[in-house]
């Protein structure tokens, strides 16, 4: 086994991994499924090794027909176009869409008398019929059944009307 190699590719590739998308996509996933961190590693790295081999067998495939130095020249080229793109594409709205309102609601699952509040869980069900999976997991946090909520107290600063004006400006954004 020719070792050298072996640590060259290795540090190549676990430093061009560190911070990427994908990792990026992996920490997500992970926090937006904290009771599937062991099915969203084996996931994860299953995909890794998928793209490693395909990479693998490509690269062996087109070495047979292309100088490795133009191999190299245009894996740099294809690199540079990338990260352009990365810098000079606008953010997909739908990955920052409703950060703000997820914030807002992770600060009601410790208020017990906004959770509980009949007219605050109706604002949670409209906004969990919008379906957005960066939402998903701190709704179901903050659902209460019907038997264990109280009617609306007629707070001043409402917590639903905060919520639903938040969201309403989020849907805006996100258009």
């Amino acid at each position: 086994m020719d070792l050298k190699l072996f640590c060259l590719t290795f540090a190549a590739i676990f430093l061009a991994e560190l911070g990427d998308k994908t990792q990026l996509a992996t920490l997500s996933f992970a926090g937006r499924n904290p009771h599937a961190l062991l099915l969203v590693f084996v996931a994860s790295a299953l995909a890794l090794v998928a793209t490693s081999a395909i990479g693998v067998l490509a690269g062996g495939f087109i070495a047979r027909y292309v100088d490795p130095k133009y191999m190299r020249i245009g894996a740099g080229v294809l690199f540079l176009l990338i990260g352009l793109a990365t810098l000079l594409l606008p953010d997909t709205k739908r990955e920052q869409a409703f950060g703000r309102l997820k914030t807002e609601l992770e600060r009601y699952v410790a208020v017990a008398q906004c959770r509980t509040c009949a007219k605050f869980q109706g604002t949670l069900g409209e906004i969990a019929g919008q379906r957005h999976p960066r939402l998903w997991w701190v709704l179901r946090k903050l659902h209460v059944a019907p038997d264990g909520r109280h009617d609306p107290l007629g707070c001043p600063d409402c917590s639903a009307d905060k919520v639903r004006a938040l969201f309403e400006e989020e849907r805006k954004e996100m258009g």
